[in-house]
């Protein structure tokens, strides 16, 4: 009979990438949770009136809020390819270790690719 351990340091466990891939998706979740209020508020403001217009624009060239921007869309970008990638393991394809691996990594490497594309637009 084993014993559960008695300490677990979660720095130390090395996960699989489809792991990996499954926390990120969480992750991302949460980040787009968070980051679609403030976001929302910018774009009301935005479509309200000429002036507010004129505020949005002043509140996305700062900073912090490209910054918050670039996130936002990086998250949206891993969460819906990550999503995808879930959608096709629901269908039967890509059930097996190897290609629920190399499923894992595509979704990784294209999420970095599209989220290159877009932050160099924004910034």
């Amino acid at each position: 009979m084993s014993r559960p351990p008695i300490f677990l340091n979660l720095l130390k466990i090395q996960l699989p990438v489809a792991g990996l891939s499954s926390i990120l998706h969480r992750i991302s979740a949460v980040g787009i949770f968070l980051l679609f209020l403030p976001f929302t508020f910018i774009l009301v403001l935005a479509l309200n009136s000429e002036d507010g217009f004129n505020k949005a624009t002043f509140f996305l060239d700062l900073f912090l809020v490209k910054t918050f921007l670039s996130l936002l869309l990086i998250g949206l970008i891993y969460h819906f390819m990550s999503g995808i990638r879930h959608l096709i393991m629901d269908f039967g394809y890509w059930s097996t270790l190897r290609s629920g691996k190399y499923s894992a990594i595509g979704t990784i490497f294209l999420s970095i690719l599209f989220s290159l594309i877009l932050i160099i637009q924004i910034w």
